[in-house]
């Protein structure tokens, strides 16, 4: 018979997560956040306690809801990674809407890049997205 392990470190990042969204919401109730995202609010409780990851829907509307600064948001991007296993969902539709894209990515595969050759692809992208909107680049 199997046992199922639990991975602590998952069990963690679901932590911390989930009070990364409470302390995003700030003033704002857990009960409006779970309005606002179309959410029991004790699903809402489970993912804050950390019981719970939310699912790349619920996250995705969490993000939108909350807007969290860069930082904040490379922060959460990081743990639900960690815990699902994936990309966020806006980097996942980002992939999937640019044909081609899992194939360019899977070249890099078994690579780790350097800062940077990082910052080199980050200074690509952004020169196309300059292309796209005459000549402005706006982080979002």
């Amino acid at each position: 018979m199997k046992v199922k392990t639990v991975d602590r470190n998952i069990e963690q990042y679901k932590k911390k997560l989930g009070k990364k969204i409470s302390k995003l919401r700030g003033e704002m109730s857990q009960r409006e956040l779970a309005r606002k995202i179309d959410l029991p609010n004790s699903n809402l409780k489970y993912i804050e306690d950390g019981v719970n990851a939310p699912t790349h829907e619920v996250y995705a509307d969490i993000i939108k809801t909350l807007k969290p600064k860069p930082k904040d948001l490379e922060e959460m991007d990081t743990l639900f990674s960690l815990i699902r296993k994936t990309p966020p969902p806006d980097v996942c539709n980002i992939i999937n809407e640019n044909k081609g894209m899992t194939e360019v990515i899977r070249i890099i595969d078994g690579m780790i890049l350097t800062d940077e050759q990082l910052e080199k692809l980050k200074t690509l992208f952004i020169s196309y997205k300059k292309t796209e909107t005459g000549g402005q680049y706006e982080q979002n």
